[in-house]
């Protein structure tokens, strides 16, 4: 089982449009901005511990695929050391019961992975909420156009004076803190 980071294994693209109109074509300020996502959901709020977290089960599930083959690994050392000895019947039935168990072994090993990245979603999936909310209030507030992903494919340059990152990572955390301080 492959060891992925929590925040890199989610693609993401933020893309939020406001319809175009006559006023949002003057020239007060820019009208297209853009995030890194990538850093967003690293900085967030309750991004480490979810992240902290997620590597805890993850390293459990881990531990138990390494049993499991552990547990195969002995299996078939014990069959090589026996093959001469055993019967053809025998040794037939003991390549089914190794092969059944290779079988286990992969499949326990996907059901895994399918669990881990349902927890990857489950503990990333409000922080995304947060991250998404807090760049729709601000493309609302500031009367932005739209708001892309520099993280994601698509954006080869752009001006750095356009990324509002910082802009969102502290609102996000002013969010945290007056979440953090009501009773």
């Amino acid at each position: 089982m492959r060891l992925i980071s929590l925040m890199s294994a989610v693609p993401l693209m933020f893309f939020v449009a406001a319809p175009l109109t006559a006023q949002s074509t003057d020239t007060e300020g820019p009208r297209f901005v853009y995030v890194n996502t990538q850093r967003l959901l690293e900085s967030a709020p309750g991004a480490a511990e979810a992240q902290e977290t997620w590597n805890r089960d993850l390293v459990q599930m881990q531990e138990e695929v390494r049993l499991l083959r552990v547990e195969l690994d002995s299996l078939v050392a014990d069959y090589r050391r026996q093959e001469a000895m055993l019967s053809d019947e025998a040794r037939t039935s003991k390549q089914q019961e190794l092969a059944q168990k290779q079988q286990d072994l992969q499949t326990r090993t996907v059901q895994l992975e399918g669990q881990a990245n349902e927890r990857r979603q489950a503990l990333l999936e409000p922080i995304l909420q947060r991250v998404q909310a807090e760049i729709e209030a601000l493309r609302a507030e500031k009367e932005y156009v739209m708001v892309f992903d520099a993280s994601a494919a698509g954006l080869l340059a752009a001006d750095p004076a356009l990324d509002v990152t910082d802009e969102v990572i502290s609102r996000l955390e002013a969010q945290a803190s007056a979440a953090g301080a009501q009773p």
